[in-house]
């Protein structure tokens, strides 16, 4: 990206969706896929002659019924060993794969997807709906620092909003003009900043502010804490090991876990010595060694690499989007178009090195998931939805990274599914991620074999939420 001095209307345009970021949605969100519980007379369903793909073993196993009672598994059985399900409600599952339903391990729910240079209204609700069209069933928030955060979890927990089951930590915990407290203060002039720079993340100076902070949030509901020790822009400050520390010590004693926003293989080391329980990106900026991916596997602490926002913003210059079918069924195609040509009068500033890094390092960052991978590290899929990361689809790109980087199709779905369950189980069985007796009926029915070729994860037939099968329909304009 060309570095132009921002133009005063860009730079108003900016501030102007940072404000609606703080206060919410103001503008009318663009039109979404939807989504809708199916009104059924009985509440047995009886998913008949499919594959399940069996998330533990990796192997695909044909001629199958799965029978649900009201929200559970009830049994995973040969086909033909019941004659005749009365009064159940039957699907097809001829020619297709089960899987369990998509955990993304890094969404994001109050957010915007526009252009970073335009005015985004979030729509909560929206990215809700397109999450549970892709087959994604449960998302974890890590820094949802909006006033609902925990509310709206609460509330489609409780069924009266539909969406996928929603961990968040809330607001993330930083240093004082770290990230991403360093994009409002590199963006908006110094007056607006002060004024809204505390709601996107809270900056800790001393172990007294850890542990009050994190009794606010622990108070409030979170699930776990996030912390941030990664350098944007690449001059950014850093949270201190000993800050980190005194954060992950007051989140255990009240019985929480605490992930960190990492970049680079010290941050890593930083986060795992601190005590944190999940890095939630990979080591994105620069390369490995062996002897390095085995310092970071010897914290037995799983990593979510979430490659496909740093390819979005690496690729942001090159061409217009070419959006997935997927992305097509959720996303107005207006807004695809308004990601390119990038206006002339709009430079990142201080970013211009980080986008230009993000460029620089798509294959280091393939390199490094596959490194990990191989040295024992559990890779858990993520997406970030931000600009140009759409909820759903782009989980579905992102699990296409992981094999591009050298996992199969049947570890990249165990990384959407199994492995995210047990981390969010924190050590006790988890009640989804897995197809059998007594889990949770989130499920996703897909054509053809996604074991062979990921793609075919995104054929999907059938979204199950709760053991109630979904009505989709796509926005207007998909072809």
């Amino acid at each position: 990206i060309r570095r132009i001095p921002m133009k005063s209307s860009i730079r108003l345009s900016f501030i102007t969706a940072l404000c609606v970021a703080v206060a919410g949605c103001t503008g009318d969100p663009p039109a979404t896929a939807s989504v809708a519980r199916t009104q059924l007379d009985t509440d047995m369903v009886v998913i008949q002659n499919v594959a399940v793909f069996n998330t533990e073993t990796l192997e695909r196993v044909p001629g199958m019924d799965v029978i649900i009672q009201e929200e559970t598994i009830g049994a995973v059985i040969p086909t033909g060993r019941i004659d005749e399900m009365t009064g159940a409600h039957v699907i097809s599952g001829e020619g297709a794969t089960l899987v369990p339903g998509l955990i993304d391990m890094h969404g994001h729910i109050a957010t915007s997807t526009a252009p970073s240079w335009e005015l985004g209204p979030q729509d909560p609700h929206g990215i809700l709906r397109s999450y549970l069209y892709s087959g994604v069933t449960t998302v974890f928030d890590p820094a949802d620092a909006s006033k609902e955060a925990f509310s709206r979890r609460d509330e489609v927990a409780r069924g009266d909003l539909i969406g996928p089951r929603i961990f968040t930590t809330g607001k993330m915990l930083t240093c004082d003009g770290g990230h991403p407290l360093a994009l409002v203060e590199i963006m908006a002039p110094g007056w607006i900043a002060w004024a809204i720079v505390g709601q996107f993340a809270t900056a800790i100076e001393s172990e007294e502010d850890a542990i009050r902070e994190v009794n606010a949030l622990a108070d409030a509901g979170a699930d776990a804490i996030k912390i941030a020790i990664d350098a944007i822009p690449l001059e950014a400050p850093l949270l201190s090991r000993d800050l980190a520390s005194a954060v992950t010590r007051q989140a255990k004693s009240r019985g929480l876990r605490t992930v960190a926003h990492i970049g680079t293989f010290e941050d890593a080391v930083n986060a795992g010595d601190a005590g944190v329980a999940l890095w939630v990106h990979g080591v994105y900026k620069e390369p490995l060694t062996d002897e390095d991916a085995s310092k970071i596997a010897s914290y037995a602490i799983p990593m979510v690499a979430t490659s496909e926002v740093f390819n979005r913003y690496g690729r942001a210059a090159a061409g217009p989007m070419q959006p997935t079918q997927l992305e097509r069924e959720t996303v107005p195609q207006s807004v695809f178009d308004s990601f390119f040509p990038v206006p002339e009068s709009f430079d990142p500033g201080a970013l211009s090195s980080w986008v230009d890094l993000a460029a620089e390092t798509e294959q280091v960052r393939n390199d490094n998931v596959l490194r990990l991978h191989k040295a024992g590290v559990k890779i858990l899929a993520g997406s970030d939805v931000q600009s140009g990361i759409f909820p759903g689809p782009s989980l579905h790109r992102e699990l296409g990274n992981l094999v591009a980087a050298g996992l199969t199709p049947a570890e990249a779905i165990r990384a959407a599914t199994l492995y995210p369950a047990q981390w969010l189980a924190d050590g006790e069985e988890p009640d989804s991620g897995v197809i059998a007796e007594g889990k949770r009926a989130d499920l996703l029915l897909v054509e053809g074999d996604p074991t062979r070729d990921i793609a075919a994860l995104e054929n999907i037939r059938e979204v199950i939420l709760r053991g109630n099968p979904l009505e989709r329909t796509p926005v207007v304009n998909a072809n």
